[in-house]
């Protein structure tokens, strides 16, 4: 079993891969932690050389994870999605509406918050970044769906995403 979770900010990605690697007994890589260990949130803005090496440092520990024979992988990194997508046999990409993904990303900050490395201060600015993005990134993340629709299950409600679960044997 080899999953790989997309979808935009917010939309679950962590929690439903968490569940499935714990109900299988696999190994979870969340993107985001390889980008906060190769210091991706500290870096300043304009400086390339920097920001290579962390992507270089993502696509490593993103290599070396997917050489596993069992893994459930989250985030949507669109420069190594492609090597995800070819060990992967199968996409869950989340197709959660924005207004849900404001909702549980407000959540989060309220609640336990997102990433430790973060203020709730810098969280909650991140909300720009959440609808920003998704409109940099939606025509990215639906054609990569659809370049991959043999492999892709994509699930616009929760409802959805629990049922997928509860079938998974």
């Amino acid at each position: 079993m080899r999953i790989s979770i997309i979808g935009h900010a917010g939309s679950g990605k962590s929690t439903l891969a968490k569940n499935i690697s714990e109900k299988f007994n696999i190994s979870c890589l969340e993107i985001d932690r390889l980008w906060f260990e190769a210091g991706g949130n500290t870096l300043p803005s304009g400086e390339s050389e920097a920001k290579e090496k962390v992507r270089e440092y993502i696509r490593k520990g993103v290599e070396n994870f997917i050489a596993q024979d069992a893994w459930v992988c989250e985030g949507w990194y669109g420069y190594v999605q492609p090597l995800i997508a070819e060990r992967a046999d199968q996409i869950i990409f989340l197709d959660i509406s924005l207004g849900r993904r404001l909702l549980n990303h407000w959540g989060r900050i309220f609640t336990q918050g997102r990433h430790p490395e973060l203020t709730k201060w810098q969280d909650f600015i991140f909300t720009y970044q959440i609808i920003r993005r998704t409109f940099i990134n939606g025509p990215r993340i639906r054609r990569f769906v659809k370049e991959n629709s043999s492999k892709v299950l994509s699930f616009h409600t929760y409802i959805e995403v629990e049922k997928y679960v509860q079938g998974l044997v």
